[in-house]
């Protein structure tokens, strides 16, 4: 008994002597004795592992933020990848290789009612029915109307499946509805609804409305608001050509048809 009471001193002593070897300690360890000396196996586990950790410089989240930029890009080079393993065509929409896999145009439509410019950008998306197997489109649109409005829209589409790098001579379908850019989840009446129709003649498309402009606004170029289940489905076809190109000539365009 007596030999293991002396072998114990002899560890505590050699413990002892290493840990005041050790810097002294902060502030914050100070508050756990009120002795000169810190001894450790005074205390809990817990409250030596408060103190080790006490002692860690914080970061702050100032030193996080360059992190963001970088986890950005890494998610849009593995969306770039997958596009290109999944939907490669997406990359020549139009006719020639292009670094961003979606398309954007934009044309002129004459209607009774009036002229209209129609802008559309639209992507691969996965989202789609799978009963009947598509190469489904997702993007926006804008309108302009005869009265100088300028309505924003939700697109979609879709072509047939398994689709080789060129489009050329492809059919497409596009449809859209009043989607407000802020705020369109709140909104319950989606109207103007518009539905084209037609192929691919890259590097542009060459569609027709289906009749849908002129059922979608009054003969003086306002949206139709009304509910009459009665009202005749027009048989007026407008032809539009959209035009592979940006935003700007759009808006250029715009201008143009305001009454």
């Amino acid at each position: 008994m007596v030999g293991k009471t002396k072998a114990m001193q002899r560890v505590v002593k050699f413990a002892i002597s290493l840990i005041d070897r050790v810097q002294q300690p902060g502030p914050s360890e100070m508050r756990y004795h009120d002795g000169p000396s810190f001894h450790p196996f005074m205390f809990s586990p817990e409250i030596l592992a408060e103190g080790r950790a006490q002692k860690k410089p914080r970061r702050g989240c100032l030193g996080c933020l360059w992190q963001v930029p970088l986890i950005l890009a890494l998610g849009v080079a593995l969306m770039m990848a997958l596009t290109a393993v999944f939907y490669p065509w997406a990359f020549y929409l139009g006719g020639t290789f292009h670094i961003y896999p979606y398309w954007n145009g934009w044309g002129k439509l004459h209607a009774k009612s009036g002229d209209y410019v129609l802008f559309v950008r639209f992507e691969p998306t996965t989202r789609g029915s799978r009963m009947i197997p598509h190469s489904n489109l997702t993007g926006m649109a804008y309108l302009c109307t005869p009265r100088g409005e300028r309505l924003h829209m939700h697109l979609g589409g879709d072509m047939r499946p398994h689709l080789n790098l060129s489009t050329d001579g492809e059919a497409i379908h596009l449809y859209m509805n009043y989607w407000p850019l802020w705020y369109g989840q709140f909104t319950a009446d989606h109207r103007p609804s518009l539905d084209f129709r037609g192929h691919w003649r890259n590097p542009n498309l060459v569609m027709d409305d289906h009749g849908s402009i002129s059922n979608a606004f009054e003969p003086d170029g306002s949206v139709y608001r009304g509910h009459d289940r009665n009202r005749p489905y027009s048989t007026e076809i407008v032809p539009v050509t959209l035009v592979q190109g940006p935003y700007s000539d759009f808006e250029a365009a715009c201008a143009t048809v305001r009454r």
